[in-house]
Formats: structure tokens, C-alpha cells, sequence
């Protein structure tokens, strides 16, 4: 038996085929003889939790923020993507930020199709969580961070500034989309 944690490869491409061929077997099971039952069930979703692992854009901050209070301007852009947010390891040790939002090896693997990574230096534990993303946007004050080194694209700013500039123009584009289609 294996298991793997959800989105730690890409899924593989859809091959259409005819309709397989059907073969019923009765398995002629007695309930009496089977020794292992399933007592309860407990999903792993929670409606209240973090869906980081099946998300498809995440915004994450790490200490390059400065403050929890900071951390806020992750949590804006995110409502406004509709995205989920998480965060590096350092936030959680801290208390910033809960334990099921961390992202790497020591927290949630994900494969989102947009990663947004916001004062995150990029230490190997955090690169093996967030490789498998289509697109890597990392902003960093430090032009040598390691989060370079694997993002597509590199942008050298204080994200302080640039979060609130970049929810601002995703809130003045999307948000008048939202409204035409509850209007129509």
C-alpha cells in the first residue's frame, strides 16, 4: 500500500478510450469473517480549515513581513483572488499564523496554478512545498533570496508597498466583473 499527500505530482494528462469492458465477480465476503471494521470516518476537509492543497492561487507571507499585523495585506490579496494564504515556517513558530496553513516540507505540499510568495526567503524546506506551481511570483526585498532561484518571475520590492498596490488593481478589475454577472 502507498499513499501521497494530494497534488505532490501534476496530475497526468486525460486519454479518452472506449468504455472498458465490465467483469462482476462476486466476492462471497461474510461479514462475521471480516476482522478489520471501519468504526468511524473523519474527512479531511473541513469546511472551517484550509483547503491549501487543492487550491489553484495561493498567497503566502513569510517574515519578510515584519509584524502579524502585516501579515493582514496576505490575507487581503488572497480575498480578493479568491485564493488561499499560508505561510512559511518562521510565521507559525512565531504564533502569526495557525499550523495548518504552513507551507513546505514540514507543512502542506501544494501545486497551485499561481503561488504568490511574499517576503518568503525561500530556505530548501519551503522550496520542496510550493516546486510543483505553474507559476511562482516571489517578492523580496533581498534581490539574493533564495525564492529566486525556482520562481518564474522575481520581483525586487518591499511587499509591504507592493501587496496593497496589487490587491488595489486586482479589486479595481476584478470586482466590477463579480458585479456584472450577479447583475445579469
Amino acid at each position: 500500500m502507498a499513499t501521497v499527500r494530494p497534488r505532490v505530482m501534476p496530475m497526468p494528462e486525460r486519454v479518452m478510450r472506449d468504455a472498458a469492458r465490465i467483469i462482476i465477480h462476486p466476492l462471497g465476503l461474510i461479514e462475521d469473517n471480516i476482522v478489520t471494521k471501519v468504526l468511524s470516518f473523519i474527512p479531511d476537509r473541513d469546511s472551517e480549515t484550509s483547503k491549501l492543497a487543492y487550491a489553484d492561487v495561493v498567497v503566502a507571507g513569510g517574515l519578510g513581513l515584519g509584524s502579524s499585523e502585516n501579515f493582514e495585506l496576505v490575507r487581503q490579496l488572497a480575498g480578493v483572488l479568491g485564493a488561499e494564504y499560508g505561510c512559511s515556517r518562521p510565521l507559525v513558530q512565531k504564533g502569526w499564523v495557525q499550523s495548518e496553513r504552513q507551507i513546505g516540507q514540514t507543512g502542506k505540499t501544494i501545486r497551485p496554478k499561481l503561488y504568490i510568495a511574499a517576503g518568503i526567503s525561500g530556505a530548501i524546506q519551503h522550496r520542496v512545498g510550493v516546486e510543483g506551481a505553474d507559476l511562482i511570483v516571489a517578492i523580496n526585498t533581498d534581490k539574493n533570496a533564495p525564492i529566486f532561484d525556482f520562481a518564474h518571475i522575481a520581483i525586487v520590492n518591499d511587499a509591504m508597498q507592493l501587496l496593497p498596490s496589487l490587491t488595489a488593481a486586482f479589486r479595481a478589475r476584478l470586482l466590477p466583473q463579480s458585479r456584472a454577472r450577479i447583475a445579469s
